[in-house]
């Protein structure tokens, strides 16, 4: 399961919105010192928010981990690169094999490239689910006297 700690935004009735929580550049400390960090900060993007499926009753501020299943990101990086590839070859092939020269190569490329775009845009999407909230929340720190 891939995870990423999230802060919730808005709370809905089975599902939540939720902004990304990002560390440091590397994800291994978030030490004020450290200059991966700060070479970090001169790239970073704004943060998009997203909903989220949860069964866990959550209100806006919390702090939560979200994932996805493993092969889901695999499934997707196919789905959005390797079908329109695929069928622009087809589409190019085809096209060739019917007509021959480069003109109809080019057109079938283009019919089979944005075919393939629709399909892997009307695919379903792996949505993350709240996994737990995040313990850095809600831990409490208990100090002894003495």
């Amino acid at each position: 399961m891939l995870e990423q700690a999230a802060e919730v935004l808005v709370a809905e009735p089975g599902s939540i919105w939720v902004r990304a929580v990002e560390s440091s550049g590397c994800g291994t400390c978030g030490g004020q010192g450290c200059s991966t960090r700060r070479i970090a900060e001169l790239f970073r993007r704004d943060a998009r928010s997203f909903q989220v499926d949860s069964e866990i009753p959550l209100a806006p501020g919390e702090h939560v981990v979200i994932g996805i299943p493993d092969g889901s990101l695999l499934a997707g990086a196919l789905r959005l690169y390797g079908l329109p590839l695929a069928t622009m070859l087809l589409g190019a092939l085809l096209a060739q094999s019917w007509m021959p020269g480069d003109g109809a190569a080019l057109l079938g490329l283009l019919a089979g490239g944005g075919l393939g775009y629709l399909l892997a845009r009307s695919g379903q999407a792996a949505r993350p689910v709240v996994l737990r909230r995040d313990a850095m929340d809600t831990q409490m720190i208990h100090l002894k006297k003495g």
